[in-house]
């Protein structure tokens, strides 16, 4: 796999360390030290801007902004900017899921058929061949549960994730609302992919809610969280950082924005990415998780839940190493940058 990190829409990096560390101000010397660090990758143009949090469970260690928020224009990066977080959305879907799981709404290892009827009769990929495209497909060996989609053992994938799903092109008549079929049997192996878009779907279908009013009720007005959602208000346009990426076909030219832009509105919102949030804002939801599931007197997980969803899921499964006969070119090496950030919940 290739280490070098391309690509990273927004060009910046939030940093949320959930330790102790000695950073007890910006202008003490180890505050100094990441100062120097964050401002010699942006004049190094690593990245064209960074914010940076430290936080413990008690409060904010360092917090510090450099860079330009967009390329064009050298807008100033600044502490409260508005980043597009990607994958980051994850983790609050699954928390959200949990919630419902604590109210009985449903329950772990539920089949997901059972309130997502569009995930029945799923398949799963028998064998395929990049060459000519030719696939072949079996049953599900059982169904997924809701514990499977939340820990992206479900057996969905993304085609950046899996050179199979890449390259598949569905025949007529086909129809795979996530993205594909499934690259092993629900529960065999761990694999990033769309789980946590069902996740979302799930909590929608259960709750009654759309996700961005679900996020605002339960997670983001109790947590204290006003700069997160979904749809960004006009009047924050201006902190939005825009998208960018390096240019050329294997992603190490200069930083370019991306085309088209992302918009302020997202007109259909799914649970694995697409939120708009800050660093500050995103430190409470981590400071929640280290605190057991409450910030200043709002409790929104269980701290057993939140135990659970930091436990390792290779536990319950017995993983097999049993692949499809497949025949798939490698993925190109500008595809190859994986987020694993998801939340566990075995």
């Amino acid at each position: 796999m290739n280490q070098k990190i391309v690509g990273i829409g927004v060009g910046m990096g939030i940093m949320l360390a959930a330790s102790a560390v000695a950073v007890r101000a910006q202008n003490s010397p180890t505050g100094a030290g990441i100062d120097a660090a964050l401002r010699g990758a942006v004049e190094r143009k690593d990245v064209p801007g960074v914010v940076a949090l430290v936080i413990d469970r008690r409060h904010e260690l360092y917090q510090g902004a450099f860079g330009v928020a967009d390329v064009s224009t050298g807008r100033a990066l600044a502490a409260d900017a508005l980043f597009r977080i990607a994958s980051m959305t994850k983790p609050i879907t699954s928390a959200a899921a949990m919630q419902l799981v604590e109210q009985g709404r449903f329950a772990l290892d539920d089949p997901v058929e059972k309130y997502l009827p569009e995930f029945a009769n799923l398949k799963v990929f028998e064998s395929f061949d990049a060459a000519s495209g030719v696939y072949r497909l079996r049953p599900a060996s059982r169904p997924p549960t809701v514990r499977h989609i939340l820990t992206h053992t479900s057996g969905l994938g993304y085609p950046f994730t899996s050179a199979i799903l890449r390259d598949f092109k569905p025949q007529p008549g086909e129809n795979y609302p996530f993205g594909g079929p499934l690259l092993f049997d629900p529960g065999e192996r761990w694999h990033y992919g769309t789980s946590t878009d069902v996740v979302g779907k799930l909590v929608e279908k259960v709750s009654g809610q759309k996700l961005e009013d679900y996020f605002r009720q339960h997670i983001f007005t109790p947590l204290q969280m006003p700069d997160t959602s979904y749809n960004v208000p006009q009047e924050k346009a201006s902190r939005l950082v825009a998208g960018q990426q390096r240019a050329g076909e294997r992603m190490d030219g200069a930083v370019v924005l991306q085309t088209p832009q992302p918009g302020l509105t997202i007109p259909e919102p799914i649970g694995g990415g697409g939120l708009a949030s800050t660093a500050n804002d995103y430190g409470r939801f981590m400071r929640m998780l280290l605190n057991g599931g409450e910030l200043d007197g709002a409790r929104v997980l269980k701290a057993e839940t939140v135990a659970l969803m930091g436990k390792t899921i290779s536990a319950p499964y017995r993983f097999r190493r049993s692949r499809p006969r497949c025949r798939a070119a490698p993925t190109s090496r500008s595809s190859r940058t994986v987020a694993t950030n998801g939340v566990s919940a075995s």
